[in-house]
This record gives C-alpha cells, sequence and structure tokens, in this order.
C-alpha cells in the first residue's frame, strides 16, 4: 500500500488511541481475534423500514424464527437470547437520557428486535457475522468483540495537526508558504492560543509523534499486522482537550477544524455515540448516527 493511503487509514484509527476506556476499530482496518473473549456478543438485528438492505420492511415472523433456527444450530454457538423492541427502547431512552437531541431522533419502532448471540472461544465469529448478514430479514450484524464500545468515553476533541502528505482543507489552502507541508511553530501558538479561549475547557495536552506511536502501539497490540506497517512518522502530532461534561463540543471543534495547520478535529464523544447506536441498537440512518464527529 502507498504510503500516503496508508496514512489515511491510520489517521482512522488514531483519534482512538492513547485514549483510556474502550477500542473501537475503524472501518478497513484488519482487527485480530486472538483477545476477542467469548464474554463480547455478536448481535444480529433483524430488518426495520430503514435498515439498509430491507427494502422498508420490518423482519416478518416467519424469518425471525428462521433467523433463530439458524444461529442456534450453528455448531459454535452457545446461547442466543431475544431482545424486543420494546425492551431496546427502553434500555436507549436510559441510557440517553440526559441527551436529547438523540432520543428526539428515535421512536421505539425505529428500534430493531435483535438476538445477542455468544459463541465458543475457537468460534470463526467472522464467519458467523457474514452469515447471518446474509439471512432474509437480518438488517446487521455486529461483532461487539470488534467494536468493543461498552464504556463511554469522557467528552474529548483531538486535533491533528498537518503533515507531510496530509490532504485536509486547512492544510492545503490558506497558510501561505506553509500549504502542504507539517504545521508550523507559529500555527501551534494559533492553535493553543484557540484552545484556551474555549468554553468548557478542563485541560489539554500535545501529543507529539513518538508519544502518538507508543499509545498507538499499546491500544493496536493484539493487531500485529497494523503496528508492524506503521511508523513513528505516520503519526500526526495532536493536541488533546478534555471538556467539562454538558460543554458544547460541536462549535469548538468546527472552530479547530478551520484553523491553519490543522488536519482534523474529532469530537470522540460523537464518534462513541454513534458507534454505540450502531453496534448496541443496529440504528444506521438517524440524524444522530449521521452527525459530523470530525
Amino acid at each position: 500500500m502507498k504510503r500516503w493511503l496508508w496514512r489515511l487509514t491510520v489517521a482512522a484509527v488514531v483519534a482512538l488511541s492513547g485514549m483510556t476506556g474502550p477500542v473501537m476499530a475503524a472501518e478497513a482496518v484488519p482487527v485480530s481475534e486472538t483477545n476477542i473473549s467469548d464474554d463480547w456478543e455478536i448481535a444480529v438485528f433483524l430488518c426495520t423500514p430503514s435498515a439498509d438492505g430491507c427494502h422498508k420492511r420490518y423482519a416478518t415472523a416467519k424469518q425471525r424464527r428462521d433467523v433463530e433456527t439458524f444461529l442456534t444450530a450453528t455448531p459454535e454457538v452457545t446461547e442466543v437470547r431475544f431482545v424486543s423492541r420494546a425492551a431496546a427502547y427502553a434500555r436507549f431512552r436510559q441510557e440517553f437520557a440526559g441527551q436529547k437531541k438523540v432520543l428526539a431522533s428515535a421512536r421505539a419502532k425505529d428500534l430493531p428486535e435483535s438476538f445477542r448471540v455468544r459463541v465458543s472461544g475457537r468460534a470463526d465469529r467472522t464467519r458467523i457475522v457474514l452469515s447471518a448478514n446474509r439471512r432474509p430479514g437480518v438488517g446487521l450484524a455486529v461483532d461487539k468483540g470488534k467494536s468493543r464500545v461498552d464504556t463511554p468515553w469522557a467528552p474529548e476533541i483531538s486535533a491533528f495537526l498537518c503533515m507531510k502528505g496530509s490532504d485536509g482543507p486547512a492544510c492545503l489552502h490558506g497558510r501561505g508558504k506553509a500549504n502542504k507541508p507539517a504545521a508550523t511553530v507559529k500555527e501551534k501558538k494559533a492553535i493553543v492560543a484557540v484552545i484556551k479561549r474555549i468554553p468548557g475547557l478542563e485541560s489539554y495536552v500535545y501529543e507529539d509523534q513518538r508519544t502518538a506511536y507508543r499509545n498507538f502501539v499499546k491500544t493496536f497490540a493484539d493487531n500485529k499486522a497494523l503496528v508492524a506497517a506503521t511508523r513513528v512518522s505516520d503519526m500526526p502530532e495532536s493536541y488533546r482537550l478534555s471538556m467539562r461534561s454538558k460543554a458544547d463540543l460541536g462549535a469548538p471543534r468546527r472552530r479547530l477544524a478551520r484553523m491553519p495547520g490543522v488536519n482534523r478535529a474529532v469530537d470522540l464523544g460523537c464518534m462513541f455515540r454513534k458507534a454505540r447506536l450502531w453496534s448496541e441498537y443496529g440504528l444506521q440512518k438517524l440524524g444522530s448516527v449521521n452527525e459530523n464527529c470530525g
């Protein structure tokens, strides 16, 4: 893979390294199953009208029975548990009780029914997920062992700085002679000045490439292929902002994203929320799922 394309792949996951709590693996990045415990469930969400490939229909009773039969007949499966739409909606309301926009984006009928499946430690989890996704009446099957988003992140913003080869608009234009190269000392000072004035800021840290690489290696230690193919020079410098619990993260994230020298600014809480709506509730097209996290 070309180095610039690899950097784009690394950039998709580096936002998640250096964080305490769970890891959400980026799409298209190979994830090792070595350290996935059989405590992690596979969630098989049945069709709803808004789910991809469901032709705007709910799963029928026959399809639900057929999916359950398929799952229970799979040799590696040790447990199959049904979660009703009402139970899923009640949990959704409880988990996002303080987030009015998220609650307003979904009604009970939007939540899919699902089967939660446990498998033996030697099971081919990928094969089971792919097979489930092909069953009529299934809208989405998710291996929660690979998403690992059961514990929420604290509200944080990560501002990743431009490096050679960055393609962010703020790296390519409006920087004078600094267009395309890495963020300059002058740009960093301007970014810090803005960070210090952000309402709701508790603290911030600067993360250089070597620190980012150490955190990256620690976070993805079970993915030897990804770690082996990544170098210190692939890591972007960044500023990590810890915010108060009820602070507005959207406005400061957008402000930082437009600054010269910033390649990308990411709202980690937003990314967690989208991942939870997808992996725990099977929601794919809500306004909250489609919000821009950076």
